[in-house]
């Protein structure tokens, strides 16, 4: 009978021995978790949805200077969205190429210029901007322009790559 009690004994002290091994994975587990948890970035702010750029027009001159020719190029866009943009980046390049020159800084730029010459912190739905860059090159082939819209969401600025527009211009 003693060695039948044993046996029982034996056998549960195998089952807390597991259940024991298995809690203590389970809290490592759990530690490891919440460690990184500190460790990962928070979720960033989205673009909102309803940003919609249109370019009304595009045009790019040739100008002869010396030594080199320049470009100027002169753009009108609109925002048709329902948000107002608070800064946007206009670049050129060629058409396939996914590197382009950006034409304006928009980190000591911030202001829009209506094309009414009113001058405005933010570009809001309905308006229209106008602008006049300088391109330090005179392309010979047909060039891609395109606008990235920019806004400010809990003192975050966040890039819209989703609403970017673009337009084909020739340089004459």
């Amino acid at each position: 009978m003693n060695s039948l009690l044993q046996l029982n004994n034996r056998g549960v002290s195998l089952m807390v021995g597991y259940v024991i091994l298995i809690v203590i994975a389970i809290a490592l587990a759990s530690a490891v978790f919440f460690y990184l948890k500190l460790y990962l970035p928070p979720e960033k702010p989205t673009c909102p949805a309803d940003i919609d750029l249109v370019i009304d027009e595009a045009t790019c001159t040739i100008a002869a200077t010396v030594p080199t020719a320049v470009s100027n190029i002169e753009i009108k866009f609109s925002n048709k969205g329902l948000f107002s943009i608070d800064a946007t980046y206009i670049k050129i390049g060629d058409v396939d190429r996914i590197l382009r020159t950006t034409l304006n800084n928009p980190d000591q730029d911030r202001m829009f210029s209506s094309c009414n010459n009113f001058v405005e912190s933010k570009l809001k739905p309905g308006a229209q901007f106008c602008g006049l860059y300088t391109y330090e090159s005179a392309p010979s082939t047909v060039q891609e322009i395109s606008v990235e819209p920019l806004v400010w969401i809990d003192n975050i600025p966040v890039l819209c790559p989703e609403s970017i527009v673009t337009k084909r211009i020739t340089c004459s």
